[in-house]
């Protein structure tokens, strides 16, 4: 039983990266779900399920170790695994109650991974090499994968989009944005999250190719070998995400190295900062003249001034979970087309969403690892490397970088976890295994109820897209028996708050001439939430069909208003549409 634990924990780390490749992170959008379960299980991966892989791996975990973990271990496994979900809390006061849940979901499942890999260490220390191989060899396979679907996939997914435009089916806008994105993996992940994966899987294979090549001689050779495949594999595919952020990870990671350490000169460190300047100015002016522009750099500054707005006028428990996206899109600045969801920084999302103090308390999750391996940054070993990998996940996640994909902090927090469970621990309280023991039984509950709440939302609502706007003819008549009342039923059993049903019935009723249950429906959708401007464009093109046009444009005015910096939200739109 130790033994298929082990593996099975060794499986998952190796899958983290790989799924976290080919994982749709899509928030507007209902999750994929394939007819048969197991094209459910190699084709794609709901990020909520994770609390399930988690909570099966804590629990073997739990009944197979023997050794218990330090005073160090179980302090970050609270940070790091307990204080993300408590932080969440605040935010439903003023918020939405499900994207509350659905971050719940993520950090447990986040939060089980990361004790279960934590126990496993403790109880035997050899584990971590072959643990950390695992997550390396998902990385390389994530990267090999990423060269085909740039290659291969991408392609084939536009020629598909094609002919079901020829064939007259529309797809969403958001859906075309994607398709047309240049950007490595942009059609099924985030390209900002898959850099900051392949920057951690870098300092991993520089650091594993030398613990490697002691089994292969002659084991100079082998080491030099090694690193020259893992530089060109992820290196390449970095490149190819266009993540301007991530040049400046590194860069901020060798700065700290340089002035941590005593014994260099202030003259070396003096060139170092000069450096450091230079490379990031040569990246500014790249991107301006070569590469995709420094616009997308206002709107992170645009992001931070909502989220200071946001601090301001909600101190203490913020503007709620959908707070900043609501907000951000009457006052942002930038004249960018784009609804952003969230302020791409961890801390900056739960301060400006649920108050300052949980921005604090992840500032804390965040910073609390690093302070605990700081005298182990130099060493030649695990602990050495995790502590560069977590320089860079922090700077990443200050940045450009959210958690929302949990296949990415849950690999961070499994390298935390093995690396400080290496570390020489003191004596601990004789209550603190039963402590640790109630925590992970309270974790692996809340997982799995808050993930199964959340997918299964997500698989009607997920019907409820398919009745709407179905993928293929094929689909259409499959679903054509069933009145859409029967998906939207499903739909709001379990998500009876949420606006984007009633937002996916009434373009239903629209599209098919239904104008009083269309108008129905949004209204539904302001009651829900007032401040979506998707409906009162609806209601405008309504009132528009009905000859109101007065109507029509103080509704569309009111759309405008909600988000002016939006080109469909104009009277332009309003009569183009007609």
């Amino acid at each position: 039983m130790r033994k298929l634990t082990v593996y099975l924990a060794a499986l998952l780390l190796f899958l983290l990266p790989l799924k976290f490749g080919g994982l749709a992170v899509m928030p507007e959008y209902g999750g994929f779900f394939p007819e048969f379960f197991i094209d459910w299980l190699f084709v794609t991966w709901h990020p909520h399920a994770l609390a399930y892989a988690g909570t099966l791996l804590l629990a073997a975990a739990l009944l197979t170790t023997k050794k218990k973990a330090g005073q160090k271990s179980l302090l970050f496994t609270l940070f790091w695994c307990v204080l993300p979900s408590l932080a969440v809390l605040p935010g439903i006061i003023n918020g939405e109650s499900i994207i509350a849940l659905g971050e719940i979901s993520l950090l447990t499942g986040m939060a089980t991974v990361t004790a279960a890999v934590m126990l496993l260490t403790a109880d035997a220390p050899e584990r971590a090499a072959l643990f950390i191989s695992a997550l390396i060899a998902g990385g390389a396979a994530t990267a090999c994968y990423g060269w085909y679907q740039h290659f291969v996939t991408l392609d084939e997914m536009r020629r598909f989009a094609a002919e079901q435009e020829a064939a007259g089916i529309p797809l969403s806008e958001g859906m075309q944005l994607k398709l047309t994105d240049p950007r490595i993996f942009s059609t099924l992940a985030s390209s900002n999250a898959l850099a900051s994966l392949l920057l951690i899987m870098l300092t991993c294979g520089m650091y594993a190719a030398e613990y490697w090549s002691r089994f292969i001689t002659p084991p100079r050779t082998t080491r030099i070998v090694f690193r020259m495949i893992f530089a060109v594999l992820f290196i390449s595919v970095l490149v190819l995400t266009r993540s301007r952020s991530a040049v400046f990870c590194p860069v901020a990671a060798g700065l700290i190295a340089l002035f941590s350490t005593p014994k260099i000169k202030v003259r070396w460190k003096i060139a170092g900062l000069t450096a450091g300047i230079l490379i990031m100015t040569a990246g500014v002016v790249f991107a301006l003249y070569h590469g995709r522009g420094i616009a997308s750099m206002g709107e992170r500054a645009d992001y931070w001034r909502t989220c200071a707005i946001l601090c301001r006028t909600y101190p203490l428990a913020g503007a709620g979970w959908g707070g900043f996206f609501r907000t951000h899109m009457q006052i942002k600045l930038s004249d960018v087309d784009e609804s952003a969801r969230d302020p791409h920084n961890v801390v900056a999302a739960f301060a400006s969403q649920c108050g300052i103090v949980s921005g604090l308390v992840m500032l804390a999750v965040l910073l609390l690892p690093l302070i605990l391996l700081w005298r182990s940054r130099f060493e030649k070993n695990w602990c050495g490397m995790v502590f560069w990998c977590g320089i860079l996940f922090t700077v990443h996640s200050l940045i450009d970088c959210d958690w929302q994909i949990p296949a990415l902090p849950a690999i961070m927090g499994a390298l935390y976890a093995i690396a400080i469970a290496l570390l020489p621990e003191e004596k601990f309280p004789a209550y603190a295994p039963y402590a640790a023991g109630t925590v992970s039984i309270l974790l692996m509950l809340t997982g799995c109820w808050s993930s199964w709440r959340y997918i299964a939302g997500d698989h009607a609502l997920s019907a409820l897209q398919d009745k709407v706007n179905p993928a293929t003819g094929e689909m259409a008549q499959k679903l054509a028996a069933c009145p859409v009342e029967y998906f939207v039923a499903q739909a709001e059993k379990y998500r009876p708050d949420s606006a984007v049903t009633q937002m996916y019935a009434g373009d239903w009723y629209l599209r098919n001439n239904d104008l009083i249950s269309a108008e129905k429906a949004f209204q539904r959708v302001l009651e829900l939430d007032p401040v979506r401007p998707g409906a009162y464009a609806r209601l405008a093109k309504i009132a528009l069909l009905r000859g109101d046009r007065k109507k029509a444009e103080e509704l569309m005015l009111k759309a405008h208003e909600l988000f002016p910096k939006s080109r469909h939200y104009t009277l332009e739109k309003l009569y183009g549409d007609k």
